[in-house]
């Protein structure tokens, strides 16, 4: 009669350990109310870059608004820029950074674009970061 309940419990002992390592938090409420997000730059010129060595950026900005800024997601126009976001709640007054990585895989001149999706009042900021790549010695 005791093994009857061991697979409920069993059962939904693997839903919570899966359920907590996906960590969907939808759960906590977050307020989204409109703020302000301001950024230092919001286009880097990267300059020369040798071929095949990543080069990070960083976009300082400040939660200038009255409450707090979520920024949800960030999205950019090529697999070859990867980005990297707070994932967590900004209070007003406090800045952080988002890291943009850019993989210089390819001579020639870039133009690459993230946005950045977040509960400012304009709902999303686009930056932007350009270059040129240089041929390296070894593929001539």
């Amino acid at each position: 009669m005791k093994k009857i309940y061991l697979v409920p419990i069993a059962v939904l002992s693997l839903l919570f350990l899966v359920w907590a390592f996906v960590g969907d938090y939808s759960f906590v409420t977050i307020n989204t109310t409109p703020t302000q997000i301001e950024f230092d730059k919001t286009e880097i010129d990267m300059g020369k870059l040798e071929q095949g060595k990543p080069n990070e950026v960083s976009f300082q900005f400040v939660n200038t608004g009255e409450y707090p800024l979520l920024i949800k997601y960030v999205e950019t126009s090529c697999g070859c820029t990867k980005p990297e976001w707070p994932k967590h709640p900004i209070n007003p007054g406090n800045s952080e950074e988002i890291k943009v990585t850019y993989d210089a895989k390819y001579p020639g001149r870039f133009f690459k674009t993230i946005t950045v999706f977040c509960n400012s009042k304009e709902g999303m900021i686009t930056l932007k970061i350009k270059g040129e790549v240089k041929l390296s010695e070894n593929s001539k």
